[in-house]
């Protein structure tokens, strides 16, 4: 039972990233791989916070999804000077400054040895410390965020980052704030994955900079793909999906040494066959 408890909880943080990952990629089509970067920031924020005493679960959860808005809009801001591959470049650049961070700052976030012992999120003082309280908050959260979403793309707000995604020129030149719709994306984003980052670090109670490098954007990019970018359904189908195959390649006789290994191949494989043979993905709209 805890099993499927864990899993749900996981898949129900990772949802909230492919929110994130979507907006950016699928809706306003900035092509990022620097959203891990995002929530490790959330992550650790909350980790901090909580370690040592200066906020309780829900304010320093508020304080990691402000951060990573903030961190996201900055982030973003190349977006509106370069774009197609220049940006991807530079959002990989971002990503491994973000690891680097990570590893190397030990005094706030433990360096490569990572941040053991953080506190179970709590909810009016009372500590969530079974598998059951914390999966129903994640969920919860997870629910919040999908009505979110699907609030955000049936509104005016959610057509214009879809024109924007077709043609951007055509709507700059209807008199429509290109900048302000992208920032604005951006700083949901952020929030979706600081949000994230604050389940996780409380979920598992141990948080390092593995969890948050450059295979990590490379996975959130891989769920929406597959999932099916542009829209929620996607969103919540690709995290479920490819955070259930690790337990599948259990069940083959490979050794432990190479399990990472594969499961980083078998990843690439289905990213690469998505995107030749069904881009929209599983749930997609047709492109």
């Amino acid at each position: 039972m805890d099993f499927w408890l864990s899993y749900l909880t996981l898949a129900s943080i990772y949802v909230l990233l492919g929110l994130s990952t979507n907006l950016l990629v699928g809706i306003a089509g900035i092509f990022s791989v620097s959203q891990a970067a995002v929530f490790g920031v959330g992550a650790y924020i909350v980790a901090y916070l909580l370690m040592n005493d200066l906020a309780s679960f829900l304010p320093a959860l508020a304080i990691a999804a402000l951060g990573c808005i903030v961190l996201n809009i900055l982030v973003t801001l190349p977006a509106l000077r370069v774009a197609g591959d220049y940006f991807v470049v530079t959002s990989f650049g971002i990503q491994l400054l973000a690891t680097a961070v990570f590893t190397n700052w030990t005094a706030g976030t433990g360096g490569a040895n990572g941040l053991p012992g953080i506190p179970a999120p709590d909810l009016a003082g009372k500590a969530l410390d079974s598998t059951s309280s914390v999966a129903a908050l994640c969920l919860g959260a997870m629910l919040v965020g999908c009505l979110v979403f699907w609030l955000v793309m049936r509104a005016p707000f959610g057509r214009l980052l879809r024109a924007i995604r077709e043609d951007e020129l055509a709507v700059a030149a209807s008199g429509k704030s290109v900048l302000r719709a992208k920032v604005s994306a951006a700083a949901l984003a952020g929030a979706f994955a600081g949000t994230a980052g604050g389940l996780y670090a409380t979920f598992l109670s141990f948080i390092d900079p593995s969890s948050f490098d450059l295979d990590a954007s490379i996975l959130l990019l891989t769920m929406v793909v597959v999932g099916g970018a542009r829209t929620l359904a996607g969103s919540i189908l690709g995290p479920f999906l490819l955070l259930a195959l690790p337990q599948v390649l259990t069940l083959v006789a490979i050794p432990t040494t190479v399990a990472a290994a594969a499961r980083q191949l078998l990843y690439g494989v289905l990213l690469i066959a998505f995107m030749l043979f069904r881009p929209q993905g599983l749930a997609g709209e047709k492109l």
